[in-house]
């Protein structure tokens, strides 16, 4: 279907920029200046989310995200077409909740101050012009997301 396609694009288009990451820092697991209780109210956003979802689609995501976490490389990269049944599945997990609960998790996150520093940090750490890459695929991939809910 359509979100698969995007999923297939998406997965293709950002590999590249993936691989580049150093899954190993810790920076990943920190959000630098969030407010533990922004924090929780996010994850709330996100439970409520998930309980919204279609359980054959969220048992399939469950399901691709083990199956990529079992294949990941000795720098925490899992394999392309891993990465792409995970996109796929998560493009079906979020159809399926639908845009007010998608939004609701969207707008809990984008609340989160990250600083002035972080953005340009982050960007300094892998190739441009594959970051690039990934955020114009991921936009087509939200669009076919959107437009399959």
């Amino acid at each position: 279907d359509k979100i698969d396609d995007a999923a297939k694009k998406l997965s293709e288009a950002s590999y590249p920029f993936l691989k580049e990451i150093d899954w190993s820092s810790d920076v990943y697991g920190k959000l630098p200046t969030a407010n533990p209780f922004q924090v929780l109210k996010a994850v709330d956003k996100m439970i409520v989310m998930g309980a919204a979802m279609d359980s054959a689609a969220l048992k399939a995501g469950a399901e691709a995200h083990h199956k990529a976490i079992g294949s990941i490389d000795a720098k925490g990269v899992t394999t392309l077409a891993d990465y792409e049944a995970v996109n796929a599945a998560i493009g079906h997990m979020v159809a399926s909740a639908g845009e007010s609960k998608t939004m609701d998790v969207y707008n809990a996150f984008a609340g989160f101050n990250l600083g002035k520093d972080v953005g340009p940090y982050m960007m300094s750490k892998v190739n441009a012009a594959d970051a690039s890459a990934a955020y114009k695929a991921f936009l087509e991939f939200k669009d076919a997301v959107k437009a399959s809910q």
